[in-house]
């Protein structure tokens, strides 16, 4: 595994994964899943009989509360996996995962990837690293829930994108993935309405623009300053 990669982690709640290689799962012919977007990969309490190695498309991780509100903790990407946190407790999964968009994963059973962890240094490392970066989002999304305002809280999510997925181009960073206002507002808690509101009110100050959905943040120092801290 690439060091500076291990060094790497963004607590942006949009995890990117290193090139990560998942032979040593797949080999023994773990079978490819396709999910349309919207679709659900499991369920919050399903017995956890796989796990998920996404090979392509983003998975959003969702908490339900007995209310019935839901929380989203965060988003994997390509090279990810997903209920991996789940199969080593009480055999359920603790949150819901729903596809963001197309996916296709390689579903791997819950045995096989206790077994290449105990004989696999490097998938013990690689499970490890994606458990620890999702720990790191969990305590900044409960810091955000509780602490920041809703602008504070785009804002934040604006520059950890920017830090994960930015290019830098003459107009200033270019987040080279999209998202919609609905996603965002889903991962800061927010309504799409007050959502929306935020990303107009930082685009009439000229700090980001907005086309369609991709961003580009045009004054990421006047950014930063409206969510110090964070």
């Amino acid at each position: 595994m690439n060091k500076k990669a291990e060094t790497a982690a963004s607590p942006s709640a949009w995890i990117e994964v290193p090139q990560f290689g998942w032979e040593t799962l797949t080999a023994a012919g773990a079978p490819t899943v396709s999910f349309r977007k919207g679709q659900t990969l499991f369920s919050q309490g399903d017995p956890v009989t796989h796990v998920h190695v996404i090979e392509q498309g983003r998975v959003r991780l969702v908490l339900l509360s007995e209310a019935g509100h839901e929380k989203h903790m965060a988003i994997v990407g390509t090279h990810g996996m997903v209920g991996e946190c789940s199969a080593f407790l009480d055999g359920r999964h603790s949150v819901t995962a729903v596809a963001s968009s197309d996916v296709m994963t390689r579903q791997v059973e819950r045995a096989h990837l206790q077994r290449c962890m105990q004989s696999d240094p490097v998938c013990m490392r690689q499970v490890l690293w994606l458990m620890s970066v999702k720990l790191r989002v969990l305590a900044n999304q409960n810091l955000l829930l509780s602490q920041a305002t809703a602008a504070q809280r785009v804002v934040h999510h604006l520059v950890q994108l920017a830090g994960t997925y930015g290019e830098a181009q003459a107009a200033g960073i270019a987040i080279r993935i999209s998202f919609t206002h609905q996603e965002m507002a889903n991962i800061t808690g927010l309504s799409r309405v007050m959502t929306s509101n935020v990303l107009i009110q930082l685009q009439e100050q000229g700090l980001i623009e907005m086309v369609r959905s991709h961003c580009v943040i045009r004054d990421m120092q006047g950014l930063r300053r409206l969510a110090p801290g964070l």
